[in-house]
């Protein structure tokens, strides 16, 4: 699957570029500590400038898309199309939401005077392993 989603991009197959994009399909939404503990996790070293590149590749073709959250290192995922996303406030856990975007991407450019290219929506709570274990406080208390 991979192989035929580089070359019908124009990319060619390389070990580090596979690599990168199935440890982000098993990872969802991941940064790039992440990415590079998982090649150093399969031996296979390589610098953080080189894997910058190839995200920065990835996703000026379509192929990855990238979530940006304030104060946070961008996280990439597989490009699926527009689609919302939450974030859990206390573990930092990121996760899809399977909602039509059609009709609130269609009001909101409608309400907005510019050209738009896209929209993202972010909710931002707490999810439900964290509300059944509650985080404790720093106090103890």
């Amino acid at each position: 699957m991979h192989e035929r989603l580089l070359r019908s991009k124009g990319l060619k197959l390389t070990p580090q570029r596979l690599m990168a994009l199935k440890a982000i399909e098993e990872g969802g939404h991941i940064d790039i500590d992440q990415l590079h503990d998982s090649f150093n996790r399969l031996g296979m070293k390589i610098p953080l400038a080189t894997l910058y590149r190839i995200l920065g590749e990835l996703s000026s073709v379509g192929i990855l898309h990238t979530v940006t959250l304030s104060g946070q290192k961008t996280r990439y995922e597989i490009a699926k199309g527009d689609h919302p996303h939450f974030l859990c406030e206390q573990c930092g856990q990121l996760e899809d939401l399977h909602i039509t975007m059609n009709k609130i991407a269609s009001i909101a450019q409608q309400a907005c005077i510019h050209t738009t290219h896209s929209v993202s929506i972010m909710l931002h709570g707490i999810c439900q392993n964290c509300s059944a274990f509650p985080a404790i406080d720093k106090e103890g208390s």
